[in-house]
């Protein structure tokens, strides 16, 4: 567990590069919801083609505690939002 003090799309974009070996472009990620002290965003590559990620921003002591949940390529992100 990382617990970063400040988290951006170029530090998500960055994690899943070093997941995955390859170049992420931060255009891909999207802000989804927020609540409470949890924040939900999604990457999908480009296409399709490469692995989609459910990204977990949670709230912790000294920062947020990024979780990134690697999914097969296509999955379609299924956050609703009432």
């Amino acid at each position: 567990m990382t617990i970063l003090k400040r988290v951006g799309a170029l530090d998500i974009a960055e994690a899943i590069a070093e997941r995955i070996g390859s170049y992420v472009d931060m255009n891909f990620i999207q802000f989804l919801a927020a609540d409470a002290d949890r924040i939900q965003c999604w990457y999908m590559n480009s296409g399709g083609e490469g692995p989609s990620f459910r990204i977990g921003l949670l709230r912790a002591e000294g920062g947020w505690d990024l979780d990134l949940s690697e999914l097969p390529s296509g999955t379609e992100q299924d956050v609703e939002i009432a």
